[in-house]
């Protein structure tokens, strides 16, 4: 039995793509994958962060099949690639949390370690680059409070305890601790005023935090940081001012004009191809949730959510996933023929690719053969298959995004 295709089956049989799965099928979506490369390599462009990069398409036609892709395409890139699902846990409103969650699922290419560990790792046993990054962070334009460079400095003094060092690299990760730990830290070091270390407003520390962590894996040695992001469509269930600070924050990730940028990270998001028509359209969210932010005094938040909610209508328009046609489903499904064959060391016969319907999708088709083989393998030819079709939920929940980006968030 070969242990990644059976892991690759395994994951395309419960829906959910996994690394082994992607490497094994692959993708035949050349145009999205162009402008990826191409997004990665201005990640670093003299003059301004490059626009980030969304997909869209139907429940079950790839989305999260190609966000997996692409974070593998960027690992050859060496990039470290971080992938969040937006959820209850993880609300697009919310950016500490969303960073909490970028920097848990953080893998570093062709290493295991914990990224940001890992990085620092990196850094000390390079001390010309973490001289580099010190500079960096230091720097006028660098738009980090002094609590970073703070940060630096304890980590490189020899007499640092090994408690209060997992301490510091917990809250670059996005942990919690009080301007008075750093405050006896630096005197236990010698330091005791060399730097200002008050914190910085929740949502302020969230972007430096994210700025500071690009900077980070950049002098480590990485190409940059990749983030993806995985069923934006449920801000559609949001109330209408967090749905508006979740449309800010994704421009902001996204780099969109008027956004601060972070510089070394590319962004990815996926989302269905009906949340124009069925949330942005039929909520009138340009109008109102621009107007709404404006009389809260959110000036900028205003301008940051319609230049997200543009840049989803063009991408539903640009670089929807289409349905399969006849040649890629032939394709796939002999692929898909040689993975079962290999993970089960058993002769899987060739099938037809099946009835093209006009809403029949990618993830239908391959469970649809997967169950086939699977019942002439036990010796159940005479099984039937159902399907069904699942559609989009948009309905609003005030829970969903609750964060302390938003917390004067109102139903309606």
């Amino acid at each position: 039995m070969n242990l990644e295709a059976r892991t690759a089956i395994e994951a395309l049989r419960a829906g959910v793509p996994n690394r082994a799965a992607v490497r094994l099928m692959a993708t035949a979506e050349s145009g999205i994958e162009h402008a990826f490369d191409e997004l990665l390599g201005a990640v670093w462009a003299e003059g301004a962060a490059p626009r980030g990069l969304g997909i869209a398409g139907g429940f079950g036609t790839g989305k999260s099949h190609m966000l997996t892709y692409l974070g593998e395409v960027a690992r050859t890139h060496n990039f470290v690639v971080s992938r969040v699902v937006v959820s209850k846990e993880t609300p697009l409103a919310d950016p500490a949390r969303l960073f909490e969650a970028a920097m848990r699922s953080a893998a570093l290419p062709g290493r295991n370690d914990d990224a940001l560990a890992g990085a620092l790792a990196a850094l000390r046993a390079a001390p010309e680059r973490f001289d580099a990054l010190e500079a960096a962070v230091r720097a006028s334009d660098s738009r980090l409070a002094p609590i970073f460079a703070a940060i630096l400095f304890l980590l490189r003094r020899p007499t640092l305890s090994p408690e209060t060092a997992r301490r510091c690299e917990r809250f670059l990760a996005g942990g919690r601790m009080a301007s008075t730990v750093f405050r006896q830290a630096l005197a236990g070091v010698g330091a005791p005023r060399m730097f200002d270390v008050k914190l910085p407003g929740t949502a302020d520390l969230a972007a430096q935090r994210i700025r500071f962590a690009g900077l980070l894996f950049h002098h480590a040695g990485y190409a940059g940081w990749c983030l993806l992001l995985d069923e934006v469509e449920l801000i559609g269930r949001y109330t209408p001012l967090q749905r508006g600070v979740a449309y800010a924050w994704l421009a902001t990730w996204l780099g969109l004009e008027g956004a601060v940028p972070f510089p070394g990270v590319a962004t990815v998001y996926a989302i269905t191809d009906d949340f124009v028509a069925a949330v942005i359209e039929h909520r009138q969210d340009t109008e109102r949730l621009s107007e709404r932010l404006l009389l809260k005094g959110r000036e900028q938040e205003s301008l940051m959510a319609v230049a997200a909610i543009r840049h989803i209508e063009d991408v539903v328009q640009r670089h929807r996933l289409p349905l399969p046609g006849l040649e890629e489903l032939t394709r796939d499904c002999r692929r898909l023929r040689e993975i079962y064959a290999s993970a089960y060391d058993w002769p899987a016969p060739e099938l037809t690719p099946g009835e093209r319907t006009a809403t029949r999708t990618m993830r239908q088709y391959i469970k649809a053969w997967i169950t086939q083989w699977d019942m002439l393998r036990l010796g159940d030819a005479g099984g039937a298959i159902f399907e069904e079709t699942v559609r989009s939920n948009y309905d609003e929940d005030e829970g969903l995004g609750a964060s302390h980006a938003a917390p004067d968030d109102e139903p309606g």
